[in-house]
């Protein structure tokens, strides 16, 4: 066994992440060593504690049961060291603030509302890192994430803050030519731009129209790619007021029908607790939802 004094801290960051990955490759390419170098440590780690941690099943890495709750110590271990690091100084606007985003989401419109922020709070460097929609399990070190999709709370706050409309678009260009669009059926003769998110499918099924059999699809794993190629001029993409507000005041889209339908899931904000808070991700979590508020009204 082991004690503080002799606590093997880099065995145990190897086991966190190659029980977390169950893959000793990516683990070795998450934490910048070799396969063998993460092999190493664990076979290490098992000797000193006398048990097994890994085992392999049908070529596949499999937690123990004694290797599923050390993991689950040690990963509460590690959450609280980085909590602690990070609330050093909770009162200053200096300092770092991590904040948390979707990638159509920071492209769209976060992005516009974060510079903003910095603006206004120079002293306060900003980190803006990557949450995939629907992510359920949000990194500690993120202070501020803007959700699409519900993620877990665990100890840490979740608010919805909106559950916005979603309607059809496309480039003005794109509609030079083309008979006029005023009734959902009339989108059966025009190619329809698919993604992850937005499903054409729940949107006739709303305007109550057959969803059309058109030839002409496209499939995207993004709304940041489908309106990238409505922007383009191929074809007609589902998005939600947030993601194209600047698009539709400069012209780029335009609204083809008023008919909406709310988005499959709303958007959430995960914060730590009040007392945990520091004055920076307080501070733009007031600016966030200010900054969302306005745009609902809008």
């Amino acid at each position: 066994m082991f004690d503080r004094r002799t606590l093997p801290l880099s065995a145990l960051r190897a086991f966190e992440s190659a029980g977390r990955c169950l893959h000793l490759g990516r683990a070795g390419e998450e934490l910048g060593v070799t396969h063998g170098a993460i092999s190493h440590q664990i076979r290490a780690l098992e000797e000193r504690l006398e048990v097994r941690l890994f085992v392999r099943a049908n070529n596949r890495l499999r937690l123990t049961s004694a290797g599923e709750r050390l993991l689950a110590a040690v990963r509460e271990g590690f959450d609280r060291i980085i909590d602690g690091a990070l609330h050093l100084d909770p009162d200053s606007l200096t300092g770092a603030l991590v904040i948390g985003c979707t990638q159509t989401t920071g492209a769209s419109w976060a992005v516009k509302h974060i510079s903003e922020f910095q603006v206004h709070y120079p002293q306060t460097e900003i980190h803006v890192v990557e949450v995939r929609p629907r992510q359920k399990d949000v990194p500690r070190e993120i202070d501020v994430a803007i959700c699409y999709g519900e993620p877990d709370a665990g100890d840490r706050r979740v608010e919805e803050l909106a559950t916005p409309p979603v309607y059809p678009v496309c480039s003005p260009q794109f509609l030079h030519g083309r008979a006029r669009v005023s009734r959902p059926e009339h989108l059966n003769r025009l190619p329809l731009l698919h993604d992850s998110q937005n499903s054409w499918s729940r949107w006739f099924a709303a305007m109550d129209v057959p969803e059309p059999e058109n030839e002409r699809r496209i499939y995207f794993s993004s709304t940041n790619m489908s309106l990238a190629a409505a922007r383009q001029g191929y074809g007609v993409a589902l998005c939600n007021p947030f993601e194209v507000q600047e698009d539709l005041r400069q012209g780029r889209l335009v609204k083809l029908l008023e008919r909406a339908v709310p988005e499959s899931h709303g958007y959430y904000l995960l914060t730590d607790q009040p007392d945990r808070q520091s004055l920076r991700a307080r501070l733009f979590e007031e600016w966030i939802k200010e900054v969302i508020s306005e745009n609902m009204a809008g």
